[in-house]
């Protein structure tokens, strides 16, 4: 597994320390099922909700402060996949909830994500108030919907809508760029933070779903600018005028994006995805930075 630096174990645990996760793979899934219904973690990928006491990480029913994600039959390689994204979103400026990919006790691997709406004193665990883009917006369900919806209700919600529209710009351009065809309303969260100023979450869920699901019908979940395919660097900018984003801002941040090719390539290829999933990825993220480009 990787070797993290002391700054990164701090930021994740308080301090630098490398917990042991003192159960296997099969363990994760029967201790989902028994926490069944007492978790407030939704989605399909069997989870786990976790806390540190001492140098263990252990599965709790309240007040855990990580999320465990581990790997599936299903879908190949989902840890592997998620760190990596999250890691190029980092690279690239997103703010990102604090993140390591470690090994569960039988050595396979698994993500692990620190809770961004929990707050832990001396005390107590409080929760911090977090909604997401479906608990705000409502509708059919979490695959219904626009991010020109989610721009109106970050103007109607947060303390300053400009600052938190020009991240939800760079997100959905970061999301096409991977190949993230499933970042859906449960995707996009806004946190109050405990002075009481809304914003965007801190992103989470960055994975490329192309990777696992090369047949996935759309490469956006949400409609931006009324398409959920053969998106191009015009749909972007134009996204970016409805957000009130100003021109030179938009190209600035997409020459960001492109700038970065190179550096995400030596990420990708230095990852700890298989040799094919490198491979695979790579091709995806060329495709698409060709299409931003212009």
């Amino acid at each position: 597994m990787i070797d993290y630096d002391p700054k990164t174990l701090r930021a994740m645990f308080g301090k630098p320390i490398r917990p042991v996760i003192p159960i296997s793979l099969s363990e994760v899934a029967a201790a989902a099922r028994q926490l069944a219904g007492k978790l407030s973690i939704s989605g399909v990928q069997p989870k786990l909700s976790l806390a540190l006491e001492g140098e263990t990480l252990v599965p709790v029913e309240r007040d855990g402060l990580f999320i465990l994600k581990p790997q599936t039959q299903e879908f190949p390689e989902l840890p592997q996949n998620e760190y990596l994204c999250m890691q190029m979103g980092l690279r690239l400026g997103l703010n990102t909830a604090p993140c390591l990919l470690l090994a569960l006790a039988d050595g396979s691997p698994a993500y692990l994500v620190k809770r961004f709406d929990r707050r832990k004193d001396a005390r107590r665990v409080a929760k911090l108030p977090c909604e997401d883009m479906q608990q705000i917006l409502g509708g059919r369900d979490k695959y219904d919907g626009s991010h020109e919806q989610i721009a109106r209700a970050i103007r109607e919600h947060c303390t300053y809508p400009p600052l938190e529209l020009q991240r939800l710009f760079e997100l959905v351009l970061f999301h096409f760029a991977i190949g993230n065809g499933d970042a859906h309303k449960k995707n996009f969260s806004l946190l109050t933070a405990p002075d009481g100023t809304i914003a965007l979450s801190p992103a989470y869920d960055l994975v490329s779903s192309r990777l696992v699901l090369p047949s996935e019908a759309d490469e956006l979940t949400l409609t931006l600018q009324g398409k959920r395919n053969a998106l191009t660097r015009a749909d972007f900018l134009a996204f970016a005028a409805h957000l009130a984003i100003s021109p030179t801002y938009a190209h600035n941040r997409l020459a960001d994006l492109l700038a970065l090719r190179d550096v995400f390539g030596q990420m990708i290829a230095t990852s700890a995805l298989s040799a094919n999933l490198r491979a695979s990825l790579a091709d995806i993220l060329a495709e698409r930075l060709a299409r931003l480009a212009g």
